[in-house]
């Protein structure tokens, strides 16, 4: 009988620590769940706005990670617009029958140029959080567009029988058009770019630091 009454007594403490575990888990352990979760969320929409202010485009969340929304055109962010102008010479000889000069023509002409750089948005392009840290992937900022504005012609001599041609100012724009692009990449215009970006995603996150991870061409 005495066996018995203990027994009974061991289950209702069981019973009794069983409704008290159960009852600390309704009350602290689940309501921390679901305000931590409230928080990820949170946190992971902050990351969709923010990455898709900064690129202007449809952004979504994918496991943890704000990215953009995968679409078949490459769409670009222009972050900085330059003016800049160049100047280029061509001068060329002629012969006919390799024995007989034509004379030389030379050709001077300083060209006007709008310069963008900034980013080919591609698939792959996102923003997460990692130990408290935000890590934003972006490709290498590139030389967007080089558009001529307008162009001077500072000299134009023609041989006696050289004459200068369309087919040679063509050919000159062309050649400037190369030239203001390299010109701008040497410039640190696209250094430019990468700090415009960064400095961006620091405002909007109200972080101290941000980490730009480069992606592969």
């Amino acid at each position: 009988m005495e066996h018995r009454a203990e027994m009974w007594r061991t289950l209702r403490r069981l019973v009794t620590a069983a409704a008290v575990i159960v009852g600390l888990w309704f009350l602290v352990v689940s309501p921390i769940e679901r305000a931590l979760s409230r928080t990820r969320a949170d946190v992971e929409r902050g990351l969709e706005k923010v990455l898709g202010a900064i690129t202007q485009t449809d952004t979504r969340i994918v496991e943890g990670r704000a990215e953009i929304v995968e679409t078949t055109e490459i769409s670009e962010l222009s972050l900085l617009e330059m003016r800049m102008s160049a100047t280029r010479t061509i001068e060329k000889s002629e012969e006919f029958s390799g024995l007989i000069p034509l004379g030389t023509k030379r050709l001077i002409v300083r060209g006007h140029y709008q310069v963008k750089g900034g980013y080919r948005l591609k698939q792959g392009v996102s923003l997460r959080m990692q130990n408290g840290n935000p890590i934003a992937r972006f490709p290498k900022p590139e030389i967007l567009s080089v558009e001529l504005v307008d162009f001077d012609v500072l000299s134009e001599d023609s041989g006696w029988l050289n004459k200068v041609q369309p087919a040679d100012r063509a050919q000159i724009l062309r050649e400037l058009r190369e030239q203001m692009r390299q010109e701008a990449e040497r410039s640190g215009m696209l250094d430019t770019v990468s700090s415009t970006v960064r400095t961006r995603l620091r405002d909007l996150l109200g972080s101290d630091s941000v980490v730009i991870e480069e992606t592969l061409p």
